[in-house]
């Protein structure tokens, strides 16, 4: 049987190791501030597994133009920071979002239902 004085060291060693391995696998917290707003039609809210990604959540929105990005009106896949973004938004609604440049993609961070377009 060990000391005390040595199983306590032994304890907090391991448990530290599991923080930093679990920390390592962490995938960073995107900002608050979006790098875009913009407005569109949610057309799908893909949870992962889905035929578009193994691994993130997924949303497809056609989009209107989105000032200091895109200039033209577009149907496209963006990758969601996560599933609880699509809580309260169903496919067919209009929406307002907030976009994040990661690297490799733009990263949906915020999502909320937007009033009825005008026409």
């Amino acid at each position: 049987m060990y000391a005390p004085g040595v199983r306590f060291p032994a304890v907090v060693v391991v448990v530290l190791i599991a923080v930093v391995a679990g920390a390592a696998g962490a995938q960073p917290a995107p900002a608050d501030k979006p790098d875009w707003r913009g407005t569109g039609i949610v057309l799908k809210l893909l949870p992962p597994p889905s035929e578009l990604h193994a691994t993130r959540p997924v949303i497809v929105l056609q989009h209107d133009p989105i000032p200091g990005l895109m200039e033209e009106s577009m149907t496209m896949p963006f990758i969601a920071a996560s599933t609880a973004l699509f809580r309260d938004v169903r496919v067919g609604e209009r929406v307002t979002f907030g976009l994040k440049e990661v690297p490799d993609a733009l990263l949906v961070i915020s999502i909320e239902k937007a009033a009825p377009a005008r026409r």
